[in-house]
């Protein structure tokens, strides 16, 4: 889950005058040092190639059609989300143009009701911004739902087997490309025009311009169009989209390349923000790690390595990308003889009474930037695994466009199996969903950080790098129990296939 109150964290610690913390990391690493991947950009002319290839699915497909497989169970449950989507009450054709960037949070980018409340939109609102017909309920988390009946349809098509009754890949199809044209049609238009292209232009619910707010677009749109590229990616690669429709949604899609950019450019260089230790904390968080992905994924989907390259390594002027993804994973993850990132100041001696942020004087190897999250006890962990499974899955992305990101060591010796091995020692013990004590967490490095947080999230890190690291001991011990408990998060269209049958 990532964090969109970040922003208003600062403007409440600058209110309440509170001091930010002002030890702690040196200066910025030169960009012209962070290490290249292995491999070079690989051109592919099939559909799909951004989170899969049509060798993925076809693998796929051959551990779905084996009785009782881990991969049957999840097509069950994939199977049966498709199956509430087609029956559902739902206004599919609804679109949102507008500035308040938490309905499309809401409508467009988030599936679930909880998580963020002071973000939320009720229904009635959503359904008169939306203009939803009379008798239909508004859409929520749009783009999630157009990726997963996009997939459904796409592993049917590459021969999945299914159930007497079960939904049809034409049926799925049909209502992904829906919701995609819809949106591509009628959605992020300023005044019913142009597709919206600055931060600047979006606003808060009470209708206001603010910049801290505003810096949490990137954020919240890439975090939806990762889907929509997934669904026209897999929609085109079983020819449910016309040449006009597929032309439409590259157009829609190249429009969201240009906000997604110059909204994190904007926040990265927020004069708000400048000169203090929050800029340090906050950029090189989560919400950075979303806009990358989005970036790079509709890069991929255009087969544009010039794009890509520059979202990989900030090394084109003409797309210009402040934070691009090797000078992100390098601050974003701690290595040897490294220090914590500037961040906010303790409210309290320990990691158990401090509220809201709290970081040790020290980092170990593998932790992740965002550990400092201390708002409730499912947050430093919730943050950290959220982002570990990001780099899972971006890790394929590049793998797919021809770059080994899963051997990728940073300029600390930073690499994503050791920020996998370093949470899975949580895993181990306390264990999943427990709480970290003094007393259950002593064999794992800086566990001082995390006294009184909830092991949550863990679980679908796990199984997803016990599939990318098969080698690794530690992660094949956890494997069975943390699919046991991985649950629904699994069955995120990115995510679907990443794991051991």
């Amino acid at each position: 889950m990532k964090n969109t109150g970040r922003w208003h964290r600062f403007v409440v610690l600058v209110a309440l005058g509170l001091p930010l913390v002002t030890i702690g990391k040196g200066a910025e690493q030169p960009e012209a040092s962070f290490p290249s991947l292995p491999g070079a950009y690989a051109s592919s002319k099939e559909h799909p190639r951004v989170f899969t290839t049509p060798a993925g699915l076809k693998n796929l497909v051959s551990r779905i059609n084996t009785v009782g497989s881990f991969s049957a169970q999840n097509f069950v449950r994939l199977m049966n989300q498709v199956k509430s989507h087609l029956a559902a009450n739902v206004d599919w054709d609804a679109a949102y143009s507008g500035c308040d960037i938490d309905t499309y949070l809401r409508a467009f980018s988030y599936e679930p009701a909880g998580g963020y409340a002071e973000r939320m939109r009720s229904a009635p609102q959503l359904s008169a911004a939306l203009n939803v017909k009379a008798g239909l309920s508004p859409p929520a988390g749009a783009a999630i739902v157009a990726a997963r009946l996009a997939l459904y349809a796409a592993l049917i098509k590459a021969g999945a087997k299914t159930p007497s009754g079960a939904p049809t890949a034409d049926q799925a199809g049909a209502l992904s490309k829906r919701i995609l044209m819809a949106w591509a049609s009628r959605g992020f238009h300023n005044h019913g025009k142009n597709y919206i292209s600055k931060a600047e232009e979006f606003c808060d619910g009470e209708q206001k311009f603010i910049p801290l707010e505003q810096s949490a677009v990137g954020l919240q749109v890439a975090r939806g169009i990762i889907f929509t590229v997934h669904a026209q990616d897999l929609l085109q690669s079983i020819e449910v989209l016309s040449p006009k429709e597929a032309s439409d949604l590259t157009s829609f899609h190249a429009a969201m390349f240009d906000l997604i950019r110059e909204a994190s450019n904007f926040a990265f260089n927020l004069p708000e923000v400048a000169n203090t230790p929050y800029r340090t904390c906050e950029r090189f968080s989560n919400h950075f790690n979303a806009h990358l992905m989005g970036l790079l994924s509709i890069a991929r989907l255009f087969d544009d390595g010039r794009k890509f390259n520059a979202v990989l390594y900030g090394n084109d002027p003409s797309t210009s990308v402040d934070l691009f993804w090797t000078k992100y994973f390098n601050h974003a993850t701690y290595g040897y003889n490294d220090k914590p990132i500037p961040c906010y100041k303790n409210s309290a001696p320990d990691s158990l009474t401090s509220k809201g942020s709290f970081q040790t004087p020290t980092v170990a190897v593998g932790e992740v930037e965002d550990r400092y999250r201390h708002s409730n006890p499912g947050q430093a962990f919730g943050y950290t695994t959220g982002v570990l499974a990001d780099f899972l899955v971006t890790g394929d992305m590049l793998k797919n466009a021809g770059f080994d990101a899963f051997t990728y060591r940073g300029v600390r010796g930073q690499t994503i199996q050791l920020s996998v091995d370093y949470y899975s020692c949580y895993g181990k013990t306390p264990g999943f969903k427990h709480t970290v004590t003094a007393e259950n967490a002593r064999t794992c490095p800086d566990y001082q950080e995390y006294i009184g947080q909830i092991v949550n999230g863990l679980e679908t890190v796990e199984v997803m790098a016990a599939y990318h690291f098969p080698q690794d001991p530690l992660l094949n011990e956890l494997d069975a129990p943390a699919k046991a408990g991985a649950g629904p998060n699994l069955i995120d269209p990115i995510r679907f296939g990443r794991w051991r049958d």
